[in-house]
């Protein structure tokens, strides 16, 4: 009588075990639930065109959870693709047959798009941007010191768009850095501008990399 007793309880107790760690299973917290994403805000950059470089400023406003309205905002030189540097007797350096220093400013105003932000898992996300850029064009002559040509500025004004491809990765909660291949095309409103002699300029996109730092919330 007593072995069997003694049987009962050594079967029981591993029973008795399994049920309080099955219990203590179900009663568990499920995964917490994934925050919100930071979205951007605004954002620093540079950006590296065929005709020159310059800064950035960019604004974001939520169009959707993957999506951003995107307004940037760039200066930068601008020069033709032929101009050829030469250098003098007394070691100064020219431009030869340079008549005007040309700088732009583009608007871009567009939609920025990261498709599979929900289903991608990590920092590294794929970026896509399209939209439209109104710019203003200024040119003053090379011949003159460089502070005193500017009260002979003058200023065009080019309209067109862009796209592009890119990617971004989060560094923290608060910043992430981006890289982008973008490809502008905005021809000039009117006649053209020269920067050297019988070359006339009239488009100032091509292609472009910006690279930047966005500050989420």
């Amino acid at each position: 009588m007593k072995a069997a007793f003694l049987l009962a309880v050594l079967i029981a107790l591993p029973l008795h075990s399994a049920e309080d760690c099955s219990a203590q299973m179900s009663n568990k917290p499920s995964k917490p639930v994934k925050p919100g994403q930071p979205r951007n805000n605004w954002g620093i950059g540079l950006d590296y065109s065929e005709g020159g470089f310059g800064p950035n400023v960019s604004y974001y406003l939520p169009s959707g959870s993957n999506s951003d309205f995107l307004f940037k905002l760039t200066f930068s030189s601008y020069s033709d693709s032929r101009e050829i540097q030469r250098t003098d007797i007394n070691g100064n350096v020219y431009v030869e047959n340079k008549v005007n220093r040309l700088f732009i400013m583009p608007l871009s105003i567009g939609w920025r798009v990261e498709p599979f932000k929900d289903d991608l898992e990590g920092s590294f996300n794929p970026v896509f941007n399209t939209g439209i850029t109104p710019a203003a064009v200024f040119y003053n002559p090379y011949d003159q010191e460089f502070f005193n040509a500017i009260d002979d500025t003058k200023m065009k004004f080019a309209f067109g768009g862009f796209a592009g491809i890119g990617f971004t990765y989060q560094q923290s909660e608060g910043v992430s850095m981006n890289m982008s291949f973008n490809y502008y095309y905005l021809p000039i409103i009117g006649e053209g501008v020269y920067s050297i002699e019988n070359s006339q300029i009239t488009n100032v996109g091509g292609f472009q990399i910006s690279f930047g730092v966005n500050f989420l919330n």
